[in-house]
């Protein structure tokens, strides 16, 4: 009873949600790496942004590093791939065309990309095969399967009557076209000439038509099928054909010119698209994709690039999407000067390269951002903050080395957009230098500079150099020059997938920036230790092998072998050059790591114990295998442990099956089936688990039955996390260095060491002791442990106190240390290990913790301080991220972050210190959260329109709603939940709306609300359960507490409540029907009804104060339903209706229409 009444008052207090507000606050930002499955690509010459579209209805913009817009296609039936983009010269606007044949209109607004027109073309013979775009800018050219072409009137979006149809355009051409020249394959208009259009069709046949006369003016037979055309001059153009050649046609003259197979005489495969500039007086550069020889190369991905002089056959690892290139910026005395191409921009499926063509050897350039993350898979990542200035430069000097001879050093050519530089300057505070470590399956780790929107490569080092092997001496050849080698390819790009060896892949990986030690540690039991060095050296490495099972002796290892070990002398480049090699038998993956500089030492973990190595020495400090001794079939070299038999997994599915099946047998037959336990459910549960009924367990009011854990459990011998620090262990007296592991099945093993002081740390070994083992009773897999000093903040790394990084810990006060499992996150105090509070996730929300972290949330106070809190943070498997305060870990914030199928992503995710995380969106591409309101790293930057560029648009209400734009960092920390949102056209930047009517019907939206207007992928998502999860009793609490009518109207002025309607169908067939919605603000009389009630029906025997009734008629078709709220005041409280007019209730209805049969039971829908 005692804790029931505690409970109640638990409610933060209004200053409590304040501070909470400017603290916490959880948005997408943005995306680093490659775009997923890239669709279509143009370039805006006049604005020089450079435009990709995605498969999953993405649109990203980008000009000058920095410079970055997203926008989302949504549509109700999931994803819509692009097809083609448009850019609109000069008006910082996009046409793009989705594989349903709907065209989108969509403007750079500020910051953010925003969809305002739309339009939808139907039937089959209008399907869109072709584009282009007037020269004036007026119209759109679309050409259809049909043959005809439509005009789309550019202002008003909308398809003019003025048609030019095929029979037309037909009537003079040769006999033998007359029949069906086919679809629309492509239209350009004659340069000089904005009347005159050609016009391909799919057969072959070209016309010259007159748009004003109308009437054709020329025609061009072809025999082969048209791939693309492409103007040169006023009167020349080139067109592309299906068997691989190409072919220059004069306009006036009628000679049918020859056409070129390059790669012939054997059948070639289609040139798709062909560009020729001339150069010179008497020369043109050529640039075509595709016409690969099809017997011997027909798998070869590749664009031809050729002068008189030269010809390279640039050889891509992934398909080619589309080309453009760039012409330099025009002169400001306007020269008519020959103007050559600067640059050729290719976008692959898998990665962006671009050649700088002014360069002799058409060297690549080095992208500044769309760099492939997955040039090799990733597989496990760092974010180290604040890399002091000297380690920072001596890694960009290694980068620079390695990269000299491949990248010319032209700078980059894409630069449209203005980078608002207003964030950094009034701060004064120097260049906070982040890395991103990503460890990869070639056994690679890569650098990245992520300290600012683009996510910029700047070092690779390679393990696998250390490690002999057929596959691995290869590395060591140059490539041979092959002079005569025909068609001359050369290799393109950095995306290469194939690993040579699985057992190369990086599974750890750790920097400590003030010693600048990386450690990496590999699938086959390998830990390396490498130390930057600016010069480069010759030297042997000697492995030394720790055998972790060495006091079993039954044990055997049935995984793979450990990669042998070069033994001759190795080179090592500028960078970091490896210092020791640590093999760990047996080698199995290394499942945990730690470092610690300080004191030189560094620990390891497999699925059969640990090793402790002194790297400063090379020497073996201790070792500790956590098999169960009766378990000695070498777990970990198996996913399914060896003693389960085959059947009896297979019986245990079934009986599972079985079982789930009667228990949702029973469910379903019980007519009041989640009506009564679904009020009574606990707020925390219904904040994260978006399913009504997912069990009947999770249902009732208590706490969730956890399935226990097996003892015996194979894999429970793993150890999954490593901690080194320095605090009361054995007494208060004085503090130890400890190193503590957490393992599977949930037990915790604390060792002492013992590390010689001064000058003997060199020659005297280090001893390392068990000191005290502990057992978690719900024997959860033990993810993370870290200690926290006397004012209840976690320790500093190794070296941070010493160098000044960071204040030293508070030795004062006794320390506490905070064990994260997979179901509940439980601190002790230290030295005693009594218990002093835990969080249960599992139990009472279900979802089970994936990772962990600790950031400091700051913001700024009302005269000059500051206020810092120090937080866990915590990443669970159905993707929500929840803050927690500590020490008394109450929650903060609660974030849907990551969707919930998305396991890679949740698997992926890296929190920051700073309250920022990243995770992998798709395999190629980081997403970039925030859960701190005021550090945020997202894109400031506008475009450079010029003067009246959209001059001519019709504001209308509904656009400008739309466009609403959060681009400035001032009213970052809103809630938005005041502003009403638009529900018609929402942009998201994941294709995910968060209470949209698309979940079922029993599934109430008790996700995080969000808003539904993104920006640039900021998702505004301050979600409710950061001010305590807003229930009926609270609210009720909240205005109960007001002891007079002022304190109840600053309550109520502070009281936002977002409203999300529950969706549930009403189908109508074909009648009429009529939905009211109505929001009610009342006053209770005083006999009125009990004080603060919120009642969920229209009341009819109280006061009316403020009332609003919104009427929509549904002829056919199904519609959501509504919300009714009211707020009924305690009767000692006078309220004005002038000051209910101040309160704002956001209601945000989403409508969905899919047409499903009548609801059996009808009468459920008013509630």
């Amino acid at each position: 009873m005692l804790k029931f009444i505690r409970g109640k008052g638990q409610q933060p207090t209004a200053e409590r949600q304040k501070l909470q507000k400017d603290l916490f606050a959880f948005r997408k930002t943005i995306q680093h790496g490659f775009p997923n499955k890239p669709t279509a690509f143009a370039w805006d010459y006049s604005l020089r942004l450079m435009i990709i579209g995605t498969a999953s209805g993405a649109i990203k913009v980008f000009g000058r590093p920095g410079v970055e817009f997203y926008g989302q296609h949504t549509t109700e039936s999931g994803e819509n791939a692009v097809t083609k983009i448009i850019a609109i010269p000069n008006e910082g606007r996009v046409v793009s065309l989705c594989d349903d044949n709907s065209l989108h209109l969509w403007e750079i607004n500020e910051s953010s990309l925003v969809e305002t027109k739309s339009l939808s073309l139907e039937g089959k013979l209008k399907k869109i095969s072709a584009m282009c775009l007037e020269s004036n800018g007026d119209h759109l050219l679309l050409g259809t399967e049909g043959g005809n072409i439509y005009l789309l009137n550019l202002k008003s979006f909308t398809v003019s009557d003025n048609i030019i149809y095929q029979d037309v355009v037909m009537q003079n051409v040769p006999e033998d076209y007359k029949i069906n020249p086919g679809a629309v394959e492509a239209i350009a208009e004659q340069p000089g000439h904005p009347d005159n259009i050609l016009i391909g069709y799919n057969r072959g046949l070209m016309v010259l038509w007159n748009k004003a006369t109308p009437g054709a003016q020329q025609t061009f037979v072809s025999t082969q099928q048209l791939e693309s055309i492409y103007w040169v001059s006023e009167t020349r153009f080139v067109s592309s054909h299906n068997d691989g050649s190409y072919a220059f046609w004069g306009a006036g003259n009628d000679t049918v010119p020859e056409s070129t197979t390059l790669y012939g005489p054997f059948p070639c495969k289609a040139v798709s698209k062909i560009l020729a500039h001339p150069i010179s007086d008497d020369e043109e550069i050529i640039l075509f994709s595709g016409g690969m020889p099809r017997a011997s190369y027909g798998d070869r991905h590749t664009i031809t690039a050729m002068t008189k002089e030269k010809h390279v056959v640039f050889d891509f690892t992934s398909k080619v999407i589309d080309f453009f290139t760039v012409m330099p910026k025009e002169e400001e005395d306007g020269k008519s000067a020959l103007q050559t191409p600067e640059a050729l921009i290719v976008l692959a499926e898998e990665e962006l390269v671009a050649i700088d063509l002014t360069n002799p050897d058409w060297k690549m350039m080095a992208l500044p951002y769309l760099v492939s993350l997955h040039a090799s898979a990733v597989t496990c990542s760092q974010h180290i903050p604040n890399v002091p200035q000297n380690l920072w430069e001596s890694i960009t000097a290694a980068g620079k080395a390695q990269t000299e001879h491949l990248y010319s050093d032209k700078s980059w050519p894409i630069d449209g957009g203005l980078i608002l530089t207003a964030n950094t300057a009034n701060k004064n505070t120097p260049v906070n230098n982040e890395l991103l470590l990503t460890g990869h399956e070639d056994g690679t780790v890569r650098f990245w500079n992520a300290s600012d929107v683009a996510l910029t490569p700047l070092y690779k080092y390679n393990s696998s150099v250390l490690f002999t092997g057929e596959h691995l001496d290869v590395l060591e050849q140059p490539p041979e020059d092959e002079e005569d080698e025909w068609p001359p390819f050369r290799k393109v790009g950095t995306f290469d997938p194939y690993s040579d060896d699985p057992r190369l892949a990086v599974k750890k990986v750790l920097l400590c920036p003030l010693s600048s030690t990386l450690v990496v540690a590999g699938t086959a039991g390998h830990v390396i230790t490498a130390v930057i060095s600016s010069e480069p050296i010759n030297k042997e490495i000697k492995a030394v092998t720790m055998n972790i099972v060495n006091d079993r002796d039954g044990f055997v290892w049935k995984g793979h072998d450990q990669l042998p070990a070069r033994s001759t002398s190795i080179s090592f480049g500028v960078g970091f050059q490896p210092q020791s090699l640590l093999q760990l038998h047996p080698p199995a993956a290394i499942t945990a790591l730690a470092l610690h500089s300080e004191w030189g030492l560094l620990a390891a973990g497999t699925a059969h114990g640990l090793a402790v190595f002194d790297y400063t020495r090379a020497k073996t400090v201790s070792v500790k295998c956590t098999l169960n001794p009766n378990d000695l079939s070498g777990a970990g070299d198996t996913p399914i442990s060896r003693r389960k038999s085959f059947k009896k997994s297979l019986r245990e599915s079934f009986r599972r099956l079985r079982k789930g099946r009667s228990q949702r047998r029973t469910n379903a037959s019980s007519p009041t089936r989640n009506t009564v336990p679904e009020k009574k459910k606990d707020p925390p549960s219904q904040a994260s688990t978006p399913a009504g009924d997912l069990s009947p367990i999770e249902a009732k009011p208590v706490e969730r039955q956890v399935e226990a854990r097996p003892t015996d459990d194979s894999l429970g011998s793993m150890v999954r996390c490593l901690y080194f620090a320095r605090s009361y262990i054995i007494s208060m007296q004085n503090t130890t260095p400890t190193l503590w592991a957490g393992t599977n099945n949930g037990t915790v093993y604390v060792f002492t060491l013992a590390i010689p002081a001064g000058a003997r740390r060199t020659e005297e070994d280090i001893n390392c002791t068990l000191g005290k083992e502990i057992q978690l009773k719900h024997r959860a897999p033990v993810i993370a442990i870290t200690i926290l000093d006397g004012s209840s903040i976690p320790l500093p790394e190794p070296l941070e106190a010493e160098k000044g990084v960071a204040p030293g810990p508070d030795m004062s006060s006794p320390h506490r240390v905070v064990i994260a499992s997979e179901e509940q996150f439980k601190i002790f105090n230290l030295p005693s290990l009594k218990p002093f509070c835990k969080y249960k996730l599992t139990a009472h929300e279900g979802s089970r913790v994936r990772k962990t972290g600790f950031a400091k949330f700051t913001c700024s106070l009302e005269p000059a301080g500051v206020h810092e809190e120090t937080c866990l943070l915590c990443l669970t498997n159905l993707g929500d991220c929840l803050l927690l305060s500590i020490p008394e870990l109450r929650r903060q914030l609660n974030a849907a972050a990551i969707k919930r199928e998305d396991i890679n992503g949740i698997s992926s995710l890296t929190f920051t210190k700073a309250g920022q995380a990243l995770y992998l969106h798709s395999s190629s591409e980081l997403q970039r959260i925030s859960l701190s309101a005021t550090r945020v790293t997202k894109a400031q930057c506008v475009l450079n329109l010029p003067p009246n560029a959209r001059a001519t648009d019709e504001p209308t209400g509904e656009v400008r709603e739309e466009g609403r734009i959060e681009g400035t960092a001032e009213n970052e920390g809103e809630l938005q939940g005041s502003q009403p949102v638009p529900a018609p056209r929402t942009m998201s930047e994941n294709g995910t709306l968060v209470s949209t009517g698309t979940e079922s019907p029993k599934e109430p939206s008790l996700r995080p609300a969000a808003s539904t207007t993104e920006v640039n992928g900021d998702d505004d998502r301050n979600d409710l359960s950061s001010i305590g999860d807003i229930t009926i009793d609270s609210v009720k609490d909240h205005l109960l507490n007001a002891t007079s009518s002022e304190e109840l109207h600053s309550r109520l002025a502070g009281l936002k409540m977002e409203v999300t309607s529950r969706t549930s169908e009403i189908s109508t067939q074909n009648q009429s029907l009529v939905v009211k919605t109505t929001t009610v603000i009342t006053q209770a009389p005083s006999n009125g009804t009990s004080n603060g009630d919120i009642e969920a029906s229209p009341t009819n025997d109280l006061q009316q104060l403020n009332s609003t009734t919104v009427e929509r008629e549904i002829a056919s078709g199904t519609e959501t339903t509504t919300t009714h709220a009211t707020i009924t005041l305690p009767p000692n409280v006078e309220i004005s209706a002038a000051d209910l007019a101040n309160l704002e209730v956001t209601t945000t209805t989403v409508t969905t229409e899919n047409s499903k049969a009548p609801l059996a039971r009808p009468e459920e829908v008013g509630s």
